[in-house]
């Protein structure tokens, strides 16, 4: 025991007597081999740092890279230690066997024209000049052990934008010298925060466990990687070949996986491709093998060649455990003789397996990926439902049925997405639906009971027989789609399709709600689920022409049947140019347009034909018309009619009544008003029980709308009331239910006639002003001073005229006094002024 505290005192003592020498001959030694200054704020020697060994300790190193611009420092430590063992400082010559750098930061660039900061030591040969060489120096680098804890680790390439990020909590390495070379083998682990490459993260967050040997030649400047393993997870890679650096860094390297699955290969991909696949799980075996040959600097790429597969492997989403199974894949990645992304080649041969119990085979090759060239063949028979949930697709909720895919295609992809119609393209396939049912993203309603065919012949798709449903309405298409693949895979591709199509019902009720929001909770309460407003909207890239036959068509109380015609859709408008149903007892014809051009504002313009179409049922399918004044219970009568009209609407199809105009020719026969408010206060000409059950034969004019206000002209109404069988009626009624009609009541019908048929004599003239809920019948004064001014002006002397007269062949003709002047007339407005759309040109 004693003597053991006398070596020990003895250690200390000596340390203590020699600290400055042997720290004095440190720093002689290393500046032997630095090529840049290193800054250090204290330099001690300890015996308890690295006990047992003796070491020396730098604090707070700070060292310069080697580029002389760069103002980055190659290396930072907290703490720096340079350890050698007690005898070796017994016997004088200090030998260093242990470095360990704790609580650092190393940053390796290599600038845009790929000069790195990290070449700070002297090469053998500069080495040799600096110092003397041999195993009779008093202090020399004989390095056995190196250990790393806690140093941050970053690799920037700037000319190759590529960037490695790692953080090393523990790493050990053992070295041994023969001659000039090194022999290192180095374990433990290091948390790799990301590779960058370009704007891609590979390797995010991942922990590696590194077990490597590696042998470094420093004359001939070769790095020779042993067989070493780095595993991720359950997955072990390994690496082995030579990197020689004595020039421009050549890689000779081999690698292969093993216990690799989908999610160690997912685990690699940076996020924006691994987001899509981390749902996926596999079992079997899965491999890849592969090759990196050649140089690799700012300008060149090597070589890369991986081989990959799977045999019997199964592949599954991991929520739903739907999957394909029994999978056989061979493929490969060659980068080309030019080692770029030009002549790079993706294949996949002779995959092949089944999903859910039921067969598919491909195979792809990718060529190019600069300028790529696709080859693919795919066939498959599909459980629909199943399909969707192991490979979910954005745009489709869910679906279910049965489906049958052939496709074949081969051709530049670059030429296909800019003309996909003149494209040099190879492509063919049918596709076959069996009860099929999808329900879409953006559409409310499901498609239901799909069975037909497409058959893909170059970009064009043939449709024999498509029938379906969607929501309650059902649908069969017959025709042929140009352009349909375009369509289908290029974004903004337009679609020309001419096709017949016949339905057994359509319901616009359900078709123009495109979208119901789900229900929700707010605060622990339902909340209440409304149905969305009508919509309309077309595809700016959807060109059809559709002979079109329905049986049935329905919206609100609206019920048509026999709907037949033309429908084109083109440059977002809706157009027929002769629509025929029938409705209501009756029968009607539309030709006109909708223009969808702008979201916001959509134009109809139609010209409407009917006949024989019930006056109480019309008012009653078209609620009344928006108005509470004439109702569906106040009219009998058979109405024929044609109307012109521009009708603009809101997104949501509500009419702006404003912008509203229409002129409209219309003959109602065999009419009634019934209980019929207005005329109730018209009991000084006729009983109440005549004027509640008022009829006339045959009423025709034009009813011109503009400006929110509906244009009554004179027209004249024969009705059964004696007192009042001839009337005349002329007015105005604005959107707003405010009237303004004139009633003209012969005193003294049929008594007096004039040689035209018309009747004259005294008549009776009222007024009806108000709104629908506050109204008067009151006697026109207005008019009976506007009678008697006309009568005054007619009872002049036919000689004052004629003495006025100026004389000679051109002289105007006497005005004829028993001419009537009209007291009170509403004449056809005048069209307001409206700009046409782009590429329009309409008059009314």
């Amino acid at each position: 025991m004693l003597v053991l505290l006398l070596v020990v005192g003895g250690v200390f003592l000596g340390v203590w007597l020699g600290k400055d020498r042997i720290i004095g001959l440190f720093v002689e030694e290393v500046n032997h081999y630095l090529r840049t200054p290193v800054r250090v704020s204290k330099i001690d020697l300890s015996l308890l740092d690295q006990f047992p060994r003796v070491s020396i300790t730098l604090r707070d190193v700070v060292v310069s890279g080697s580029l002389p611009q760069d103002t980055v420092p190659l290396a930072r430590a907290r703490k720096l230690y340079f350890a050698f063992d007690v005898w070796d400082m017994v016997a004088g010559h200090y030998r260093v066997r242990t470095v360990s750098l704790v609580d650092g930061q190393v940053q390796v660039r290599l600038d845009a024209q790929g000069k790195p900061n990290y070449d700070v030591i002297k090469t053998g040969d500069e080495a040799s000049e600096a110092g003397d060489e041999g195993d009779d120096k008093p202090f020399a680098f004989a390095l056995e052990n190196i250990r790393v804890r806690r140093v941050a680790v970053e690799y920037a390439d700037l000319g190759r934008r590529q960037r490695i990020t790692t953080q090393v909590p523990d790493l050990r390495a053992t070295l041994s010298l023969a001659n000039n070379q090194v022999a290192i083998q180095a374990t433990g682990t290091t948390q790799v925060k990301a590779i960058r490459l370009d704007q891609d993260e590979y390797v995010r967050d991942k922990q590696l466990k590194l077990n490597t040997r590696m042998v470094v030649d420093r004359a001939r400047r070769v790095l020779t990687i042993r067989p070493s393993e780095l595993q991720i997870g359950p997955a072990a890679y390994g690496v082995a070949g030579t990197v020689d650096y004595s020039g421009a860094t050549s890689l000779d390297l081999r690698f292969d996986g093993h216990h690799t699955d989908v999610q160690s290969v997912v685990a690699l991909l940076p996020p924006r491709m691994a987001q899509r696949f981390s749902v996926y799980r596999s079992r079997g075996e899965v491999y890849f093998r592969g090759s990196v040959r050649g140089l690799m600097t700012s300008h060149h790429d090597p070589r890369v060649e991986v081989n990959f597969g799977c045999r019997d492997a199964a592949f599954y989403h991991a929520r739903y455990a739907e999957g394909a199974e029994h999978v056989f894949l061979t493929g490969s990645f060659d980068n080309g003789s030019e080692h770029s992304f030009r002549t790079s080649t993706l294949t996949l041969a002779q995959a092949r397996g089944t999903l859910q119990g039921r067969p598919f085979s491909g195979d792809l090759r990718y060529q190019n990926f600069t300028d790529p060239s696709i080859r693919v063949k795919l066939q498959a028979d599909l459980d629909v439902g199943r399909l969707l949930r192991f490979y979910p697709v954005a745009a489709v909720r869910g679906g279910s049925g049965q489906a049958k895919l052939a496709f074949e295609f081969a051709g530049n992809l670059r030429q296909f997405r800019a003309q996909p119609a003149a494209a040099a393209v190879q492509s063919a396939g049918e596709l076959t639906l069996q009860n099929v049912r999808l329900q879409v993203r953006d559409i409310a309603q499901p498609f239901s009971n799909l069975n037909g065919t497409f058959r893909l012949q170059h970009n064009d798709v043939t449709v024999p027989l498509l029938t379906g449903q969607l929501g309650r309405s059902d649908f069969q298409v017959k025709g042929l789609g140009k352009n349909a693949l375009g369509w289908l895979l290029v974004r903004g591709q337009p679609l020309v399709a001419k096709a017949d199509f016949t339905s057994s019902l359509l319901d616009f009720d359900q078709l123009l709600r495109v979208h119901t929001p789900a229900a929700g909770t707010r605060r622990g309460r339902k909340t209440v689920v409304q149905a969305s407003p009508y919509e309309f909207t077309v595809s700016p890239t959807l060109s059809l022409d559709l002979n079109t036959r329905v049986r049935r068509v329905r919206f609100r109380r609206f019920r048509g049947h026999d709907l037949r015609g033309i429908i084109r859709v083109h440059n977002q408008v809706v157009s027929s140019p002769n629509l025929g149903i029938a409705a209501i007892t009756g029968s009607a014809t539309v030709r006109g347009y909708v223009d969808a051009r702008q979201p916001k504002l959509l134009k109809v313009s139609t010209t409407v034909g009917c006949s024989q179409l019930p006056l109480d049922s019309l008012f009653y399918v078209f609620e009344d018309f928006g108005q509470k004044f004439i109702t569906a219970r106040h009219l009998r009568g058979s109405l024929t009619a044609s109307a012109e009209s521009d009708i603009y609407l809101d997104r949501q199809l509500t009419p702006l009544t404003d912008r509203l105009e229409a002129e409209i020719r219309a003959t109602v026969r065999n009419g009634e008003l019934n209980n019929f408010q207005p005329l109730q206060k018209l009991s000084m000409i006729a009983s109440r029980e005549k004027l509640r059950h008022l009829r006339f034969a045959e009423l025709t004019n034009n009813f011109y709308i503009q400006s929110r206000t509906v244009y009554l002209p004179e027209m004249e109404v024969r009705s059964n009331v004696r007192a009042a069988s001839v009337l005349r009626v002329t007015g105005t009624h604005t959107f707003d239910q405010v009237m303004d009609y004139h009633i003209s009541i012969p005193l003294l019908p049929g008594l007096l006639r004039r040689s035209s048929g018309a009747p004259v004599g005294p008549s009776l003239l009222l007024a009806i002003q108000g709104t629908e809920d506050d109204f008067r019948v009151s006697y026109d004064r207005a008019r009976v001073q506007a009678n008697r001014a006309n009568a005054a002006a007619a009872s002049r002397p036919l000689q004052n005229a004629a003495a006025n007269r100026p004389a000679g062949p051109l002289a105007p003709a006497p005005t004829n006094p028993t001419e009537p002047r009209k007291l009170f007339e509403v004449k056809k407005p005048e069209k307001k002024t409206t700009q046409p759309q782009t590429g329009e040109y309409f008059n009314f």
